[in-house]
């Protein structure tokens, strides 16, 4: 019988083949984890201890299940990801969990299962010695720290055991430390990378090959430059893999590129290398006064030499913006929309997000900035003809619950790098 179950969804899947990577080359037996994707199965098993990962988006669905587990057998609740590690005490004190584990997970989950199957899965003392959790010892709220794992490529991405498969996490960190991300603030401001040995013997295991990483085409540096030399390797690296048949998918879904990063070297790379002829930037706005306030460090030349860079090597952009940013005024969003003509007009795709105010983040507190009536309706035009992506108008209500929960329950978040400046105080 499963004394341990992992509760999988759509959105933590990756995440968790990675650490079940990492448990199973520190020795843990695998086949000991009930791993699903099915509720029923877990009620059905009735496990002593439920794992769960989410985002913030996810939260409310997320307490829903937990307090349907509640009232079924109560297992021992432990969550991780982004959510917990920004906000610990909302996790244990509204959504209900037993414990939380704060920062990267892959030592911590294997050190917090080894000592709760070795004491019947009770919170205890015991817990003291291991860094990266929050749970409470009678009434008191009690911190061991943040997890840290510098040296993430000790742990395989995959399982040898499990015939499970994600996108590759190739890269972590990022030095830019954008307002509204909540990646430099949980992972650190240094880029780290998984050898390129390991990413070729790991990429074996895909078809299409697809990586994780905050910018593709900072392998191999701290994050704010680009090593030409190391990207190359790289990417020469996987050509046998090609040739036996496999895709190389670089520098899109479910990753992207900084625009200042696009050049025409690293185009000839793509181009040489890689199987896309798309690639995902992120431009944000249009305007350089909000990409200053946002901490973006990128300027509105570096989005559009990077669109005609793009072009001229044949490859088709995609511009990520984000509409209603903090402090954004009518002036701001009128850039934005021109910027969004330019680029439809020379033939790339425009995604359009709302601003969501995530914890954990600079602007966690910053409330966003309503609309103007042109915005509106530009967007609308555009997407009915098919020529915008994107969620901002489902994204504009999840904003609105973002909100009310920050206001309701903020709490001063731990982070890789220490403290946080807030860039807003109140909602």
């Amino acid at each position: 019988m499963h004394e341990i179950a992992i509760r999988i969804t759509k959105r933590n899947h990756n995440a968790f083949v990675h650490l079940l990577g990492a448990l199973e080359s520190q020795g843990f037996d695998l086949s000991d984890l009930l791993i699903t994707k099915d509720l029923k199965e877990i009620l059905k098993v009735k496990p002593k201890a439920v794992l769960y990962s989410f985002f913030t988006e996810e939260i409310w669905e997320v307490e829903k299940e937990i307090r349907f587990l509640k009232m079924s057998f109560a297992p021992l609740l432990i969550a991780g990801g982004y959510h917990t590690t920004a906000m610990p005490r909302h996790t244990l004190n509204v959504l209900g969990f037993d414990i939380a584990v704060i920062g990267e997970g892959e030592a911590v989950i294997y050190h917090l299962l080894q000592a709760l199957r070795g004491n019947n899965f009770k919170v205890n003392k015991g817990l003291l010695k291991i860094r990266g959790l929050a749970f409470y010892l009678g009434k008191k709220l009690t911190f061991t720290g943040f997890a840290r794992t510098e040296d993430f490529w000790r742990f395989p991405p995959y399982p040898d055991g499990l015939r499970l498969i994600a996108p590759m996490e190739i890269s972590r960190g990022c030095p830019f430390g954008c307002y509204y991300c909540q990646t430099p603030y949980l992972k650190g401001f240094r880029m780290r990378h998984r050898p390129i040995d390991q990413i070729v013997r790991y990429s074996r295991r895909m078809r299409d090959m697809r990586y994780i990483t905050p910018n593709a085409f900072a392998y191999g540096s701290p994050g704010a430059v680009l090593k030409l030399n190391k990207l190359e390797a790289l990417l020469k690296a996987l050509q046998p893999l090609r040739k036996e048949g496999r895709r190389l998918f670089y520098g899109t879904f479910p990753s992207e590129v900084r625009p200042e990063f696009v050049v025409p070297e690293t185009l000839e790379l793509l181009i040489q290398y890689a199987d896309n002829r798309r690639l995902a930037i992120g431009a944000q706005s249009g305007d350089d006064a909000m990409l200053k306030a946002m901490h973006r460090a990128h300027r509105l030349e570096h989005v559009q030499r990077a669109v005609e860079y793009m072009l001229e090597y044949g490859i088709e952009p995609v511009v990520d913006f984000i509409v209603g940013l903090p402090g954004e005024n009518e002036e701001s969003q009128k850039k934005s929309i021109d910027l969004m003509k330019w680029i439809m007009r020379k033939g790339g795709k425009v995604r359009a997000h709302y601003f969501m105010p995530l914890p954990g983040t600079p602007w966690a507190r910053c409330k966003p900035s309503q609309l103007s009536r042109e915005m509106e309706k530009f967007l609308g035009r555009m997407a009915a003809k098919g020529k915008i992506e994107g969620s901002w108008g489902n994204q504009i209500l999840l904003s609105k619950k973002l909100q009310k929960l920050i206001e309701e329950f903020y709490e001063e978040p731990m982070s890789y790098d220490g403290r946080i400046r807030e860039a807003c105080k109140t909602l």
